[in-house]
Formats: structure tokens, sequence, C-alpha cells
């Protein structure tokens, strides 16, 4: 039984983004957060985003990643388009500088969410997207026609890997949610995939929208 779809919002007709060899994907999910789809703006920047929150975290080392809530508090005011602060294929160097305060910034304000089924549906109904924190299993890097398949056991327990969920549908009863990686187009479908919201009540550690 194929997954029936219910929403399905605009960011995950973009093209599938792909964060490489770089410990960037909060920044990723970020960016399909403020992204005001209806508004025609292209992409928006992760690079932003992550080096924005590194300059706020004294000890940031290359390749460390950088924390949500860090993250957050770089965004509250939103994020450039892509072309005006470009993602890189290394690490910035340490100390890293404040981002420019010169560019136009879209979206802003994403805070903490209740890791709540009812409560992310619901934003999705609004065409609200939601970004979760998740420990990775093994069945999440290989999913099987577009599905990721719920595995009890994770496989990274302390790994924090971040998704934005750009959908909602139903099979069998349960509600599965559509989420856009940024791992590249070869992740899923072109990029984007299902999850059971068994999958996410298991192994999201926590949820952020605006």
């Amino acid at each position: 039984m194929t997954i029936k779809e219910e929403v399905i919002l605009a960011q995950a007709r973009f093209p599938a983004r792909d964060q490489g060899l770089r410990p960037t994907c909060i920044a990723f999910a970020l960016a399909e957060l403020n992204l005001d789809a209806a508004t025609g703006v292209e992409a928006l920047s992760p690079e932003y985003a992550y080096q924005g929150a590194a300059c706020l975290v004294p000890s940031w080392l290359p390749g460390t990643g950088v924390p949500l809530d860090a993250a957050l508090r770089a965004t509250s005011n939103g994020q450039p388009v892509e072309s005006d602060f470009p993602y890189q294929a290394v690490e910035p160097v340490a100390p890293v500088p404040a981002p420019p305060s010169t560019f136009d910034l879209h979206g802003g304000g994403v805070a903490m969410l209740p890791l709540d089924a009812g409560v992310i549906c619901a934003m999705l109904c609004e065409h609200r997207p939601v970004g979760i924190g998740l420990r990775l299993t093994e069945s999440f890097y290989m999913p099987v026609d577009g599905v990721v398949t719920f595995e009890a056991a994770a496989l990274m327990p302390v790994v924090l890997h971040a998704v934005a969920i750009v959908g909602l549908g139903w099979k069998d009863g349960e509600a599965h949610f559509l989420i856009r990686n940024s791992w590249g187009r070869g992740w899923g479908q072109y990029g984007v995939a299902w999850i059971s919201v068994t999958y996410v009540r298991e192994h999201a550690l926590c949820a952020f929208g605006a």
C-alpha cells in the first residue's frame, strides 16, 4: 500500500541539496524552515546559519558541527539567499567572525517545539515546515521505495542528524512525514523520503519550527 499524501509543502519541490562531508545538517534544516516558498526567492544560505552559530560558540572547532540553540540564535532574524552567502566545500577556520549584517534576511523566529506528533501534523496542515533532530538507524541510510523502514534499535544513539519535515501522509492508518534531507539527490527519492510517526516517536530528540 502506497502512502496517501495529505499535505506536500512547496519546499519538497526544490532541488535537493548536499551538505557534503561537513556537519552542517542543522543549518540546512533551518534554511528550509526559514524559506517562504510562496515568495519565489531562491534557496536560503545554510553557510550563514552555520558560521553565525559557530561564532557564538567560543570553543568551536572545525568539524564539530554547531549546537541547535546557537543556530537558532544566529538565525533569529532569518537567513540571506544562497547567492549572498554561498555554501563552502570546506569548514571555516576558527575563530569564525560574525557574518556580515548587510544582507536582506528571510524568515526568522524559529524556536523549539514540543516533540509531539499532533503538533507537527497541525503545523504541516498550516503549511509550516518543522525541523527535527534524529538518532539514525541503519535503515535511514537506505530508504526503500522512498520510505525509511522503522527499526527499534538506533545505530548511532549519540549522533544527532537534523532534517526538515515538508509533508504529511498516511499508510495503513498511521501518519507518515515527508522529510527533506541534505544528502543530495541520491538519497531517498531525489532527496526526500517518508518516515513513520513511530520512527519519530522512537528516534527523534527534538523539534523546532516557526
